[in-house]
């Protein structure tokens, strides 16, 4: 019978009920594992963003590059050719200059030849006279 005193029984409307339910104290620890899991799914989810924003940024970095790097192409391109079309027209003038000089020194010694074998015929004729009246 001390086991019954130690145990409070109860009444019910239907009869008495074998030992009555002890009130339950509210257990502060329970909401701590979800305080915990909260936290937990809550730095995940920062990191994720972390990771987001970081892959945004990349890109958009990535994407400057490229741009800077196809401008200097690009800029290099036509420094390129700015110099290809100096050098060809210095080499076209070069070749201009040339053949000019060529054909003045050619024409210098056409006339040239043609002084001498003129004075050399000349000389020629003048003894072959002098040897038919000598002669």
């Amino acid at each position: 019978m001390a086991e019954l005193h130690d145990m409070e029984m109860s009444w019910s409307d239907s009869g008495w009920m074998d030992p009555a339910p002890t009130p339950m104290e509210p257990s502060a620890p329970a909401p701590a594992p979800m305080h915990a899991a909260a936290a937990r799914v809550k730095k995940a989810v920062s990191e994720v963003k972390k990771a987001v924003r970081k892959a945004r940024v990349k890109r958009a970095v990535k994407k400057v590059k490229k741009a800077v790097k196809k401008a200097a192409r690009i800029k290099k391109r036509a420094a390129r050719r700015v110099t290809r079309t100096r050098r060809r027209a210095v080499r076209r003038a070069g070749r201009k200059i040339r053949r000019t000089a060529r054909r003045t020194a050619r024409r210098t010694v056409r006339k040239a030849r043609r002084t001498t074998r003129r004075t050399a015929r000349k000389t020629v004729r003048k003894v072959r006279k002098a040897a038919r009246k000598g002669g």
